[in-house]
C-alpha cells in the first residue's frame, strides 16, 4: 500500500484487492433547469480536491462563450470544444474526472462515457432527457443503466409558474438539434406544454402571492390617541403587594 502514488485515485479497492472502476453521474432536466450550473458546481468540486478535470462542450454551441462552457446567467468554465467524444479520447485518459456539457449532442456518449468509467474516470454527463416534442433526446436515455448516479432538475414553467419537466419550442422549426436560449424555448410544465404558444412573456410577479382587488390597507399610517396600559394602578399595587409577601416568605423559610 505504501507504494501506491497518492495523486492516483482509482487504485484502491481495500476489500477485495482490485482496481477501482470509475462512474458515471448524469444530470437531467429541461431547459432553464440549471443543468450546467450545477455540472460546474461539481466540476468545481472536484478542482478544489486537486483532481484532474477535463471539460468537454459542444463545438456547435456558442450561444454564451466559443471556449467555454456557459450558464445561461453567464457563469463560464474553461472547456475544450469537439462534435464526437471519441476525438478527444486520447486526451481524456489522462485526466480522472471528465465533465460533458450538452450531452445529448454527441452520438457516441452511450460508449464513451461507460468506456472512460471502465478505466477508472468520473464522468458527468449534464444532458436534455426530451426534445421539445416529449421524445428521448438522442442516445441519452441509454446511459440510464450505466450510470450511478442520476438527477432529474426542474425548472419554473415560463406560462404559469408551477413545476417545468419539459421543453416548449417558440418556433416552427421541426430539426431536432436546434441550438437556441429563451429565444426559442420555453420550460413548461405538462399542462402548458399542450396549450397554444406564448407570445408574450408572462407579467412577473411571485407565484406565492394571489392577486386580489381587496383593497389594502396601510397599517403604519393609522394613528391613535389611546396610550395602551398593560396593568392599571389597582393591579400594579396588587402586583406590587403579592412580590413583597412572597420574598419574606422565600427569605424566612
Amino acid at each position: 500500500m505504501s507504494n501506491i502514488a497518492p495523486a492516483n485515485k482509482n487504485i484502491i479497492c481495500s476489500s477485495m484487492g482490485k482496481v477501482k472502476k470509475g462512474e458515471i453521474q448524469i444530470i437531467f432536466g429541461p431547459m432553464f433547469s440549471g443543468k450546467t450550473t450545477e455540472l460546474v458546481r461539481r466540476l468545481k468540486r472536484y478542482q478544489i480536491a486537486n483532481y484532474n478535470v477535463l471539460v468537454i462542450k459542444y463545438s456547435k454551441d456558442t450561444r454564451y462563450d466559443d471556449n467555454d462552457i456557459a450558464t445561461h446567467d453567464r457563469q463560464t468554465l474553461p472547456a475544450v470544444s469537439t462534435e464526437k467524444l471519441y476525438d478527444l479520447k486520447s486526451k481524456a485518459q489522462q485526466f480522472e474526472v471528465i465533465g460533458i456539457d450538452e450531452g445529448q449532442f454527441f452520438p457516441d456518449v452511450v460508449k464513451f462515457c461507460n468506456e472512460m468509467a471502465n478505466a477508472g474516470k468520473t464522468v458527468i454527463v449534464a444532458a436534455l432527457d426530451g426534445t421539445f416534442q416529449k421524445q428521448g433526446f438522442g442516445n441519452t436515455l441509454e446511459l440510464v443503466p450505466l450510470a450511478e448516479h442520476i438527477i432529474k432538475l426542474s425548472a419554473v414553467c415560463m406560462m404559469c409558474y408551477n413545476e417545468a419537466y419539459f421543453t416548449k419550442r417558440k418556433s416552427n422549426e421541426t430539426a431536432v438539434e436546434v441550438i437556441g436560449g429563451a429565444d426559442k424555448y420555453l420550460a413548461v410544465c405538462r399542462s402548458c406544454h399542450e396549450s397554444s404558444p406564448v407570445k408574450q412573456s408572462p407579467q412577473k410577479r411571485s407565484p406565492f402571492k394571489e392577486r386580489s382587488n381587496t383593497p389594502q390597507i396601510n397599517t403604519l399610517s393609522i394613528k391613535t390617541d389611546t396610550t395602551r396600559k398593560l396593568f392599571d394602578s389597582s393591579q400594579h399595587k396588587e402586583n406590587s403587594t403579592f412580590r413583597k409577601n412572597f420574598c419574606f416568605e422565600s427569605c424566612n423559610a
